[in-house]
């Protein structure tokens, strides 16, 4: 009888980008790993070869293209890879930072074992349906900081200016009056014909209303409130801003600060009639997962929906939204899931992950310390400027 072996297993398919990633990644698991790798591809996509000593070619179908081949040859594993064995999947911008990678094995729970991700369900919607609330986003979200920075940087001191030109009146009408004759000259002139009354060359006031301009014709005076930088934001984009969350929304409640919708769990529902509650549901990421042979009817189910989805014009191409519908379909929405330290999701924008440097991590609202054995860099891989990317690098490296 064959020994059951414990094998980690990437897929890659297409773009140069994405099999540099792998061969970085490898790199780092063979260091760290004792157990087996493998590799899923079709060598025909590939703008690279693929240099590994255990690679398993696949024909994804030709009517995908690189990155709907990567999904099908992912969330098909299952149909690819030998029976019998306990298999760990990593994305290929998943990196093995020390030697305790392969106590991931002992965290497997039938029938399948995942990580979560680092955001709910609601916040990953936009990513999953072209609804439009991305874009829409991506739009609006920027207006209240540049009208915030246009107030501060041209209203403000256009109104600071009126308010010196005020003062300077008013200590100049007040040195009128220090002097009799000065005053009587300056009665007289206010009786001349004429619309405007000229305190100097500088100022002049408009008789009938009493109001005053500079040299330049501009009117000393603006409304109450023109100081307040909140209600001249509100007033440029309609948008609502509250103090206590100091967050800013449109009018139908919808959040500025923290791109969220319903869009996917209304899908699920009308799609595959899966019920999500609540839309706040911490939902898992496809980037690190276990199985074997008892994962078979959930990965059927992952792969059959997923592929469903690539016919549907209102998907993106993403394998996450149908990985959320095969979790409630099989009831496993409390199942358990990996230690963050076996995929520590390095967010450059999650102000919610705080890097300590040392390749160590804070949680900030459970302000729980993670020293990850694999770090996920999702997005600014091989950016020089971030610190952890430097870290990681570094620390491969040495």
């Amino acid at each position: 009888m064959d020994k059951t072996e414990n094998i980690f297993v990437f897929v890659v398919c297409g773009a140069r980008e994405h099999i540099d990633s792998l061969h970085f990644s490898l790199i780092s698991l063979r260091r760290f790993s004792c157990s087996r790798i493998l590799i899923i591809t079709d060598p025909a996509r590939n703008e690279i070869p693929v240099v590994h000593e255990e690679v398993i070619a696949i024909r994804a179908p030709t009517e995908y293209d690189h990155h709907q081949a990567s999904i099908y040859l992912k969330t098909g594993l299952h149909k690819f890879l030998p029976k019998g064995n306990n298999y760990c999947y990593l994305d290929t911008d998943v990196v093995a930072l020390d030697d305790k990678v392969d106590q991931i094995f002992s965290e497997y729970r039938s029938p399948i074992t995942f990580c979560t991700d680092h955001c709910v369900l609601e916040e990953f919607s936009p990513s999953a349906i072209y609804c439009g609330c991305m874009e829409a986003f991506k739009i609006d979200s920027p207006k209240p900081y540049y009208f915030h920075n246009d107030f501060y940087q041209n209203v403000l001191p256009k109104l600071n200016y009126i308010d010196n030109c005020i003062n300077e009146i008013e200590a100049l009408i007040a040195k009128t009056k220090s002097s009799k004759l000065v005053y009587q000259w300056h009665t007289f002139k206010y009786s001349l014909p004429g619309k405007y009354y000229h305190l100097n060359d500088q100022y002049k006031m408009d008789k009938a209303l009493g109001l005053w301009y500079d040299q330049n014709g501009t009117l000393l005076s603006y409304p109450p409130n023109a100081k307040d930088d909140i209600l001249y934001v509100s007033e440029k984009t309609g948008f609502s801003y509250d103090p206590i969350t100091k967050q800013w929304s449109r009018q139908d409640g919808t959040s500025l600060t923290n791109l969220i919708c319903s869009h996917l769990i209304e899908k699920l529902d009308e799609k595959f009639g899966i019920r999500v509650s609540p839309f706040s549901w911490q939902h898992w990421n496809g980037g690190v997962f276990l199985f074997n042979d008892d994962s078979a009817d959930f990965l059927d189910h992952w792969h059959r929906t997923t592929m469903d989805i690539f016919k549907d014009k209102a998907w993106r191409t993403r394998d996450q939204g149908t990985l959320a519908a095969t979790v409630w379909h099989f009831g496993l929405q409390d199942h358990p899931t990996l230690p963050l330290a076996f995929n520590l999701i390095a967010d450059f924008n999650n102000k919610n992950i705080e890097y300590c440097g040392e390749l160590t991590f804070r949680i900030v609202t459970s302000q729980k310390i993670i020293k990850p054995h694999f770090i996920h860099i999702y997005h600014h891989w091989g950016d020089t400027q971030w610190h952890v990317w430097r870290d990681v690098a570094k620390h491969i490296k040495e």
